[in-house]
């Protein structure tokens, strides 16, 4: 728990730093180097979680919510990154859950589990609106929609109440203790680096950020 607390002041330093300062400026030009504070456009873990092997491509984990405005952006962001940069970096979906929240985990596992999770990128872009979210968070309004997604939703309803996704979702909460997840979207990068809302609005800004930490990362193997 102590990674929360570190990162949560991280965070309202960020915060202050941003309001402070305004939106961070991009020196896009190659003959100027781009310069980022740790703070403001990323923070770091006291100690590596995760460290990649040397030989693989660097991981980058995606903490998500589908009770979340932005992290559909934030998606789009980080898969055409990876889409560019595939044999630097792997980009994995991880699904934040708590004790208290397994609705998003439950979800996302079922649709693994019956091999539709291609659906859970639409499902995050569909719960973008509060609003929205609110209906689907209807496990029948769910079930509904799904069914105009071609799933059979007999198979997601054994899958959501299976053992096996159970299971899942009681490592997805270990997970989210384990890196400190206090927000979302929420990106560790290879175990070191995280990356939030206040980096990934903007892809040029959010590309650059990346590439300087992925860049780092690479030069330390």
């Amino acid at each position: 728990m102590w990674r929360i607390g570190f990162l949560f002041v991280l965070f309202c330093f960020s915060c202050f730093t941003l309001v402070a300062n305004g939106t961070p400026s991009l020196h896009l030009n190659e003959d100027k180097p781009q310069h980022f504070l740790e703070g403001r456009d990323y923070f770091s873990y006291q100690a590596p979680i995760y460290i990649s092997n040397p030989n693989d491509p660097l991981l980058i984990q995606f903490f998500f919510d589908y009770d979340c405005r932005v992290c559909s952006s934030a998606l789009d962001i980080l898969e055409l990154y990876s889409q560019i940069n595939f044999d630097k970096v792997k980009l994995i979906e991880q699904p934040v859950a708590t004790d208290k929240a397994q609705y998003s985990a439950l979800v996302f596992y079922a649709l693994q589990a019956i091999k539709a999770d291609d659906l859970s990128a639409l499902l995050l872009f569909e719960t973008a609106e509060k609003q929205r979210f609110s209906q689907l968070a209807r496990f029948n309004e769910l079930r509904a929609w799904l069914e105009t997604q071609g799933i059979n939703t007999d198979d997601f309803t054994k899958a959501f109440y299976s053992a096996k996704v159970a299971r899942e979702v009681e490592l997805a909460e270990k997970r989210t203790e384990e890196y400190g997840v206090f927000t979302y979207p929420y990106v560790v990068i290879d175990g070191r680096y995280v990356l939030t809302a206040s980096t990934l609005y903007n892809d040029d800004y959010s590309f650059a950020v990346l590439d300087f930490l992925v860049n780092k990362l690479i030069k330390e193997k």
